[in-house]
């Protein structure tokens, strides 16, 4: 079976200006996710991109990299993914599993796509998770996840599994089904802890180029 990754990237983010061609750690931000995928067990790549930005990612030269260029109308703050991915699966006429990664999640690496390959023979769709162990609290003033009188020592604690945005996996048949990334029975890929880190501020800029530093090198 082919395994097609799909990296939807746009222009005009508001929080972050320009955050998908922002330069970190020597690189503009999507290049670290391209950059895994070209080595991964992936086929073939496919950044799904707005006009803006279709210079950008062309003058890398990865050998399993496609462009598309999408409708504006999927381009827009309130467009979801699942969205940019149908109308890719309808204009290519995909039939083959897809692998939906994030360029906002550049702490992801090779060995993790990889991971989630794997597993995916056992699974319908994969979902990339990371373990927290964080003691959570409702509006009412309960605790959500333990036993106020029972505190459990950290290293006891199994914690608890939170999507972290990373990748996920499907085939494009059922994407298009359920108009969802994810469905049936669904595989949890475990990442390293790190990987739940976003980028929503200058702030994570500084500490996510830090660890692709020490993770790159």
């Amino acid at each position: 079976k082919i395994m097609i990754a799909v990296v939807p990237i746009r222009s005009g983010s508001k929080g972050i200006v320009d955050k998908n061609i922002r330069p970190i750690a020597g690189n503009p931000l999507f290049f670290w996710t391209l950059d895994a995928l070209q080595w991964s067990n992936v086929d073939r790549i496919i950044v799904a991109v707005d006009l803006p930005y279709v210079d950008y990612i062309n003058q890398y030269k990865f050998s399993k990299l496609d462009v598309y260029v999408r409708d504006p109308k999927n381009s827009r703050d309130e467009s979801a993914t699942e969205d940019v991915l149908i109308e890719l699966i309808d204009s290519w006429n995909l039939d083959d599993d897809i692998l939906l990664a994030q360029a906002t999640s550049p702490l992801t690496r090779t060995k993790d796509y990889n991971k989630g390959i794997k597993m995916y023979s056992d699974y319908d769709s994969i979902v990339s998770v990371v373990r927290q162990k964080r003691f959570i609290w409702n509006d009412e003033g309960y605790p959500s996840n333990y036993n106020l009188f029972n505190r459990p020592r950290r290293q006891d604690f199994k914690g608890y599994l939170v999507e972290n945005g990373a990748f996920y996996i499907g085939h494009s048949e059922h994407i298009k089904k359920w108009n969802n990334r994810v469905y049936g029975k669904i595989g949890l890929c475990e990442m390293d802890e790190n990987s739940y880190l976003e980028l929503d501020s200058e702030e994570d800029f500084k500490i996510i180029e830090k660890l692709l530093y020490e993770i790159r090198n």
